[in-house]
């Protein structure tokens, strides 16, 4: 079991010495909480790894679903009684935890020379590092049952008149033509970001952030027009379904076809081994380009008042290196490391495929478009319900655009 650090780790560096006899000679157990409970047996697998090698530290892992994790996170944090790691998104929640205090900061304390720029851009907050993506990346296109579609004689929709052709040909011989979970408002949101990446690109989305261009410019207006119609497609009660329950009906084949990461294929692998998927990106509204949409998993941080921070900074530096990252590639989701490629996984290829024909970061990684993410989540429930028209979902989502000075 046990196996050497990998060459991309700081050999000789001053934290190897910093780590010399704080606890060589004590075991040290690190607690770690992650939001991904269909992960566990996956990232056990990693974190034994590690812990052959380093038999002085255990990580004792506890997996929250992520309907919980933020809630009770926040609440341990406030009282002092946080992990020694813990996992946010990049972007403004990172900065936020380092003013608070909450966290160390790792700039120039681990190696991050072998992350694909894009995550090395990610993880930046003003110049610091307080947060490194250890479990990957992730982009979020269609899935669709392979099996189903081709017995209904049916493509992958490729544009938005293309999907609601088929919504209407599977709702016609009695299949739901899309699962989505909607109780919180995070996939329908997914979901938007898709649809408004089609149409203005990864060009647009940095003239959005610049306060040149508009959410609700007459031809972004689209994308809301596409979400509010896309409702009829949806399985019943899906404004009441939550994330697990919904991951559930769609890897039972309870739909045809529902918006996912790649993240989420071990989730409905777990549920139904047999389950046969394919991926394309997010039909394209009309006039764009088919889109996915791409952004980190939560990136994992030390606790400013844990009492473990060598080893902490020990494990987290292994994770960043080859032999963690090929796991993670192989087994979970896609790698943020430049030195690793998937093995042997169809669906992760795919997803590669599907992300070079338009793929824009997600909105909540990013200062300028952060609070925009929140907005979609709160008012998509009445979009779907036609209590809110396009225009004025739009407009809600541009005021709450807050523009680069540069």
């Amino acid at each position: 079991m046990k196996s050497m650090l990998r060459s991309g780790l700081l050999a000789g560096s001053v934290l190897a010495v910093s780590l010399g006899s704080s606890f060589a000679d004590d075991k040290v157990v690190l607690s770690m909480w992650h939001q991904h409970p269909e992960w566990k047996d996956r990232v056990e697998a990693i974190l034994d790894k590690f812990e052959a090698a380093h038999p002085n530290i255990e990580i004792a892992l506890e997996e929250i679903a992520g309907t919980n994790y933020s809630a009770r996170l926040n609440t341990a944090l406030a009282a002092g009684e946080a992990p020694d790691l813990f996992g946010l998104p990049a972007g403004p929640e990172t900065q936020a935890a380092a003013d608070a205090g909450y966290v160390i900061d790792l700039t120039g304390k681990l190696d991050v020379s072998s992350l694909r720029p894009a995550a090395a851009e990610a993880i930046d907050s003003n110049g610091k590092v307080y947060g490194v993506p250890i479990l990957g990346s992730y982009s979020v296109g269609l899935y669709y049952h392979r099996d189903i579609l081709k017995e209904l004689d049916i493509e992958p929709p490729q544009t938005q008149a293309e999907f609601m052709e088929a919504c209407t040909a599977m709702k016609e011989q009695g299949v739901t033509p899309l699962v989505i979970p909607a109780s919180d408002g995070i996939v329908p949101s997914f979901m938007y970001m898709m649809m408004a990446s089609s149409i203005m690109g990864a060009d647009g989305f940095a003239d959005i952030r610049a306060g040149k261009r508009r959410f609700d410019d007459p031809d972004m207006l689209k994308a809301a027009e596409f979400l509010q119609e896309i409702a009829a497609c949806v399985q019943p009660g899906a404004l009441s379904t939550p994330y697990v329950e919904g991951k559930a009906l769609a890897a039972m084949k309870q739909g045809a076809m529902m918006p996912g990461g790649s993240a989420d294929y071990a989730g409905y692998q777990e549920i139904n081994p047999a389950v046969d998927l394919g991926v394309v990106p997010f039909p394209a509204v009309e006039g764009g380009t088919p889109a996915t949409v791409t952004g980190l998993e939560y990136i994992f941080m030390v606790n400013s008042k844990s009492e473990n921070q060598d080893a902490a900074l020990t494990f987290l530096q292994w994770m960043l290196g080859d032999e963690a990252q090929q796991m993670v590639v192989d087994t979970i989701t896609m790698s943020t490391s430049a030195n690793v490629s998937p093995s042997d996984n169809r669906i992760l290829d795919e997803f590669t495929t599907a992300a070079k024909s338009n793929d824009v970061r997600v909105f909540y990684e990013l200062p300028e478009t952060g609070n925009v993410w929140s907005v979609a989540q709160q008012n998509v429930a009445a979009l779907f319900l036609g209590e809110m028209t396009p225009q004025a979902f739009s407009e809600a989502l541009q005021a709450a655009v807050k523009p680069s000075k540069n």
